[in-house]
């Protein structure tokens, strides 16, 4: 009884730890892509218009307006920031966290379901979506969704279950347009197909689902069509997803192991464990002739990696929307391997036990030598999870407590340690944001504010004076010099302020680091060779 009292306490404190990990995310900056997500939310805040999308005023088409509303949603909540941008997102990822739930629980049981979302809850690519948001943080939850209604459509027939699947689709497709009905797809049909269930497919309401999509993802549809023509048409359903795939919209170099170690960081502490479960899982396949109770998570896993893998654009975030299913297919055979499978879970064990080491080893290193944390009160956390990992090896015997809970106490370390140390770290030396905050506490009334040479969105979110994007250093030249005009840009565009010879009331240096390409500063004897200088200038 006592056992079970101080494994209680554990997993409540351990959890807590995830979740502050998870709110200090976030109250980070905005930068890069969410910089932009930001901004677009921030013009809907302002000018009340949800359809047609704009940046800078300009029309904007790359992406649909889910993510968009749902920003501008918590600024009419609480106020233009960071938080109030990413809360809502994040909202919506805790709902993925119990449909994940529900979907392992409908494939197989509840063990299983509730391993899924434990998953989910501690691995780092939800971490890292929750604090950098993209549009793949949405689709992924409705995605989701989609997925558990759908399949319990297949087994009941209740139309209440075709209606919210559907809906979820739409709501997807609105997140990250047709990519959102694709994954269900190839799920729903492969399942039907392999099982040889094909009159199925006779039922008119598969067919009168796809209107009600249609229906929910219209918004991005009028949008696209008020401002493109037929041309935001067909970028839509063809260019933004084939045209990605063949290369004929956004031309790349194919690695055809890209998401294969992608996903050895994105999925941590429960990649390696993955790579496992798919070789177990291609086995029993073959072994029994590929007869299966479901084919949603191999037909919804692999005909869409298989896609993505083959594109000639790749992106890590592409490979979020199917996590759930990966999550899945894992904790079914981690269930199996503690109730039925002891070789296989020894496997596991032992494999899980090593990655637990290693990442303690890592908080360590990184604690210690590349960010050294000065607060006293950090270290509470390493300390515990040393303590309660070593309590549950030496005592519990329950074979999926210690093959879970240990890994589940290291992740959320790291991810404690991310968002409250690193992350915060890293984000102090971009410059952006400085600049806006800057302004706004001095800038007058009249004042105008003008980016130059550096198309990082940032300024525009943080900055409350409207800030305006100079393309061409003509345009720059009818702006500088003149009483009140604030300049935020690069290095060579302060060679060009400079080159007009006229006297700046204000300069400001920074230190900026370029967080795509963060390697060198992560050394801490080559940190100062990553930073770039970034200047505001004031006339």
């Amino acid at each position: 009884m006592q056992k079970n009292k101080i494994l209680t306490l554990i997993i409540i404190v351990f959890a807590l730890v995830g979740i502050t990990a998870y709110v200090s995310g976030l109250f980070i900056d905005v930068t890069r892509d969410a910089g932009l997500y930001a901004t677009i939310s921030k013009e809907i805040f302002e000018n009340g218009n949800f359809i047609n999308l704009t940046i800078h005023g300009e029309p904007y088409d790359q992406k649909p307006p889910l993510l968009f509303w749902l920003g501008a949603l918590g600024f009419f909540v609480g106020e233009v920031s960071s938080f109030w941008f990413k809360f809502p997102v994040f909202l919506l990822v805790l709902a993925g966290f119990y449909w994940a739930f529900k979907l392992g629980e409908s494939l197989y049981n509840k063990k299983t379901g509730i391993l899924t979302a434990v998953i989910l809850f501690s691995s780092f690519i939800y971490s890292l979506y929750s604090m950098d948001i993209h549009t793949d943080t949405p689709l992924q939850a409705f995605v989701t969704l989609a997925l558990w209604q759908l399949f319990e459509f297949l087994k009941t027939g209740k139309s209440k279950n075709w209606i919210l699947g559907f809906i979820a689709i739409g709501l997807a497709m609105l997140s990250k347009g047709p990519i959102g009905a694709a994954i269900p797809a190839f799920a729903v049909g492969g399942h039907i197909l392999l099982k040889r269930e094909y009159k199925r497919f006779l039922d008119y309401r598969w067919y009168l689902g796809i209107v009600i999509a249609l229906v929910l993802s219209s918004p991005a549809i009028i949008g696209l069509m008020n401002q493109f023509g037929w041309a935001g048409l067909r970028f839509y359903f063809w260019e933004n997803m084939i045209g990605r795939v063949t290369g004929t919209y956004v031309q790349a170099v194919n690695d055809p192991v890209f998401y294969v170690h992608n996903l050895l960081h994105q999925l941590f502490p429960w990649s390696i464990l993955f790579f496992i479960t798919v070789f177990f899982e291609f086995r029993i396949l073959i072994k029994n002739r590929f007869r299966s109770h479901e084919y949603f998570t191999f037909t919804g896993i692999w005909i869409y990696f298989i896609v993505i893998n083959s594109a000639s654009s790749q992106l890590p975030n592409y490979v979020f929307a199917i996590v759930p299913l990966m999550a899945v297919l894992t904790s079914k055979w981690m269930v199996l391997s503690a109730e039925k499978f002891t070789s296989q879970f020894n496997i596991f064990f032992y494999v899980q036990t090593a990655m637990v080491i290693l990442t303690w080893l890592a908080i360590y290193f990184v604690t210690l030598y590349l960010f050294p944390s000065p607060e006293a009160w950090f270290w509470i956390i390493p300390v515990a999870g040393i303590a309660s990992t070593w309590y549950i090896y030496a005592t519990v015997q329950k074979r999926l407590i210690k093959l879970t809970v240990p890994s589940v106490i290291a992740a959320f370390s790291v991810m404690f340690l991310m968002n409250t140390h690193i992350f915060p770290y890293l984000f102090s030396y971009q410059s952006t944001g400085k600049a806006a905050r800057y302004i706004n506490e001095n800038a007058g009334e009249e004042d105008k504010l003008f980016d130059y040479k550096h198309r990082q969105y940032e300024i525009f979110f943080y900055s409350e004076i409207e800030a305006e994007q100079l393309y061409k250093p003509e345009e720059m030249k009818s702006v500088a010099g003149k009483k009140g005009h604030w300049i935020y840009t690069n290095a060579d565009g302060y060679t060009d302020l400079k080159n007009l010879s006229l006297k700046p009331d204000t300069v400001i240096e920074y230190k900026h680091l370029d967080l795509s390409r963060p390697a060198k500063f992560m050394n801490p004897l080559t940190r100062n060779e990553a930073l770039q200088p970034m200047y505001l200038v004031k006339y």
